[in-house]
């Protein structure tokens, strides 16, 4: 790549940690700053405490679907760590931070940012397919979705999104974060990836738009919902993956309009903040509609707050010798742990 002359907004003096919360030009700064941390930081916690609930409830994880929704809780998590770490960074800091757009630690960054993106994608594309099989096809859903197959399926997914991310890495596909802006943009900007990345996602909004046209047409039929309650918390799954899936749909319609519109720095802080809003999105509706997790979230807090009011100790008292001395002795249940 050839070297590029940059001119920067900012000197290095007006970049430190003072500058930036005193300096009357980098108000904006603050304000995106400002909002971007609440959703990036509730994301971050809420899908932490997705994974781990879980994980740590033998009932859930028995059910292979759920390996599924774990994976997009881990690629969440990475995408808003590094909204976090890197694109926060990089507003505050800038070239203090990055040296310049186009250095090697951008596109590199990046090329890992897109693995995870591209791995949910992939992801929530099989998960819309998993819930069409499960409503539609029940005879067939548990000899397709094993354990077994849906490990599998978690590392074929993965093993996808590095490929298809791996073109960031050459010359002629990179993406890249262009600070001043608030932005990020392929470069160069007629890359034929940008046609490719255009296909690859018709193809998975085609995929989940077929699938829950299915699965509506065969609720409508009312079979599934009056089958027992196994059947039920089914279809409430596959309302919670419908929802998650919408959510995916219109971000994607908007990043394809949002450019046309003249660009400003408002416009690029709404197209890029639409991805913390998504990923902090998927954790809260599961807890709100997912009874299971919900109830298994309340459990584990609730064990926890009683494994920490047990962990004291209860005095006792003694005599020896005709002085009485108090002593404390462990509860019962931490003898019993």
């Amino acid at each position: 790549m050839s070297a590029v002359e940059e001119r920067f907004e900012y000197s290095l003096d007006q970049l430190s940690i003072p500058a930036f919360f005193t300096l009357r030009e980098r108000a904006d700064d603050r304000l995106l700053v400002g909002l971007m941390l609440i959703p990036i930081t509730y994301g971050i916690l809420a899908n932490v405490a997705l994974i781990f609930t879980v994980k740590g409830n033998k009932e859930i994880i028995a059910n292979p679907s759920y390996y599924l929704l774990v994976h997009i809780a881990v690629c969440d998590l990475a995408i808003l760590l590094f909204e976090l770490s890197f694109r926060m960074g990089g507003i505050v800091f800038r070239q203090a931070y990055l040296g310049s757009a186009y250095s090697p630690l951008n596109y590199t960054i990046h090329f890992f940012r897109q693995c995870a993106w591209w791995s949910f994608v992939f992801e929530l594309t099989l998960t819309a397919v998993n819930r069409f099989v499960c409503i539609c096809f029940i005879g067939r859903y548990d000899k397709l979705f094993t354990h077994r197959s849906m490990l599998l399926a978690v590392i074929i997914i993965s093993i996808l999104g590095v490929l298809m991310s791996t073109p960031h890495l050459f010359p002629c596909c990179r993406v890249m974060f262009f600070f001043d802006i608030w932005t990020s943009a392929y470069y160069p900007s007629d890359t034929w990836y940008l046609q490719f990345d255009y296909v690859v996602t018709i193809i998975t909004i085609g995929i989940i738009t077929t699938s829950y046209l299915g699965v509506c047409w065969r609720v409508r039929q009312k079979r599934v919902a009056t089958s027992g309650k196994k059947r039920r918390q089914q279809v409430h799954i596959a309302l919670q993956v419908g929802l998650m899936s919408g959510i995916y749909i219109l971000n994607c319609l908007t990043w394809n309009i949002v450019p046309y519109i003249k660009a400003t720095r408002l416009t690029n802080g709404i197209y890029f903040s639409l991805n913390s809003l998504q990923c902090a999105s998927h954790p809260t509706i599961a807890f709100l509609l997912n009874g299971r997790i919900r109830a298994a979230l309340i459990r584990a807090a609730s064990s926890r707050s009683q494994q920490r009011a047990s962990t004291g100790s209860s005095p006792t008292l003694t005599r020896k010798n005709g002085v009485y001395r108090v002593e404390s002795r462990p509860n019962q249940t931490d003898t019993l742990r």
